[in-house]
């Protein structure tokens, strides 16, 4: 079901916008506001540190699905910057969904990446990047403003490969599991 889909992802993506600690959010109701208004971050090509950029890498994959799901204009060129392959159709799939029916996404998840395995080379570097992403604190809306009904939230385990092509930080692959498949850490 790509409703289902579009939620596990984009729920995912939100986290980056607001990194939060799932437990000081219990009580809060999801708002309106998908990205939080922050300091611009640092562009991950302009940090040295392999893994750090890759870690700021993706979280800019999901600063950018998030802008994309909270307002879907069927618009996917931002994506070709930021991504290639598998994450790159995972992301249009996810937009396409959402603006051919009118659904948009609210209030955040909280990430938490780190990095999981990384090959760093002069031919080849690539870094896997491992979510436990809780996106407990968002929301699902049709364009009623009514929450679509059946789509669940909580923490999913995440995985990126993220890839340095041409000297950007690309995301190639990402693999999103079930919700409960995780334990987000306190």
């Amino acid at each position: 079901m790509l409703a289902a889909r579009l939620a596990a992802l984009v729920s995912v993506v939100l986290a980056a916008a607001a990194c939060t600690d799932a437990a000081s959010d219990d009580a809060s109701t999801p708002t309106d506001d998908a990205s939080s208004a922050s300091a611009a971050p640092v562009p991950p090509e302009a940090i040295e540190d392999p893994e750090a950029a890759a870690i700021a890498a993706y979280t800019r994959y999901w600063d950018t699905l998030t802008a994309a799901a909270a307002a879907p204009d069927g618009d996917y060129s931002e994506f070709d910057a930021i991504s290639a392959d598998q994450a790159l159709e995972y992301a249009v799939a996810i937009e396409s969904e959402a603006f051919e029916n009118g659904n948009r996404m609210i209030g955040t998840v909280g990430l938490n990446p780190s990095v999981k395995d990384a090959v760093i080379g002069d031919d080849l570097t690539q870094v896997i990047v491992r979510d436990c992403a809780d996106t407990s604190g968002m929301q699902t809306l049709n364009q009623d403003g009514e929450p679509v009904a059946g789509e669940s939230y909580g923490p999913q385990e995440v995985q990126a490969r993220v890839e340095l092509i041409a000297g950007m930080w690309i995301i190639t692959v990402l693999a999103i599991q079930e919700v409960g498949s995780c334990v987000p850490d306190d």
